[in-house]
């Protein structure tokens, strides 16, 4: 029963996004990438695999990450605007459902999304006669790990605060964490009294570093990261999103509607 709710929502959210042309913008964002290597294809650019791949990569992360952002942190506060939160707490659904519905629903998005690219990059990347390489699934299924962790982190930031602030942050966490962790790590050397404050302001933070493996693909002989590697930040990825969730739950269960 849990399962056929939850798949429900899901579905919609999709639907939904499908009817806001957002996936529609995805996909013109691919051809533009297709456009542009063909370009550079005819003007007979060669040895330039290694900036192809990092060019992919790059642009990948970024959209990927934008949809994400946007697409978790309008799903609660759009139910509740539109009133069309009523209807489906009318129905034997609870609010845990509705959250974690909607979540599975922006992964969904932001997967389809980041899979669109993905096949146009890969197309594109053939045209300058790009091997397949291992490391290339790896990064995939990594990257598709850390989008999940940042649709649970943009729906637990919308729980708390407006659309708009909630992206926002979400952003400064995507794009800035890198720096944040980096700078909280020198601040715990530099003062070590300081140490355990800053390695549990550390640990709190999302470690989507963790998920990016761009740099080897990017570059060439770079072997593929280990198994058990990819199993302890899938283990990673589903406390670090569950946490988010119940936080998010927590705020929703005892919000006034």
């Amino acid at each position: 029963m849990k399962f056929v709710v939850w798949r429900s929502l899901a579905r919609a959210a999709v639907l939904e996004s499908i009817r806001r042309k957002d996936l529609w913008v995805v996909a013109i964002l691919g051809f533009l990438i297709i456009a542009s290597a063909g370009t550079l294809g005819l003007f007979g650019f060669g040895g330039l695999e290694s900036f192809a791949k990092d060019l992919a990569v790059t642009v990948l992360g970024i959209f990927s990450t934008i949809v994400a952002v946007l697409t978790s942190c309008r799903m609660l506060p759009e139910e509740i605007r539109n009133r069309t939160l009523y209807p489906l707490l009318a129905r034997p659904i609870s609010r845990f459902d509705l959250v974690f519905g909607k979540f599975l629903g922006a992964v969904a998005v932001t997967w389809i999304g980041f899979l669109m690219l993905g096949a146009m990059s890969a197309l594109a990347l053939s045209m300058f006669h790009v091997r397949f390489e291992i490391v290339m699934l790896q990064y995939v299924v990594l990257k598709m790990l850390g989008l999940a962790v940042l649709c649970a982190v943009g729906i637990a930031f919308s729980a708390f605060m407006t659309p708009s602030a909630a992206a926002t942050l979400a952003f400064i966490f995507a794009f800035g964490s890198g720096v944040m962790i980096r700078a909280l790590v020198m601040a715990g050397q530099a003062s070590p009294q300081l140490q355990p404050v800053m390695l549990s302001l550390n640990a709190l933070l999302p470690q989507f570093g963790l998920f990016d493996v761009g740099s080897r693909v990017a570059n060439e002989g770079w072997p593929p990261v280990g198994l058990w590697v990819v199993g302890v930040l899938l283990g990673y990825a589903v406390l670090y999103s569950g946490a988010m969730l119940a936080l998010a739950w927590l705020r929703f269960r005892r919000q006034a509607i």
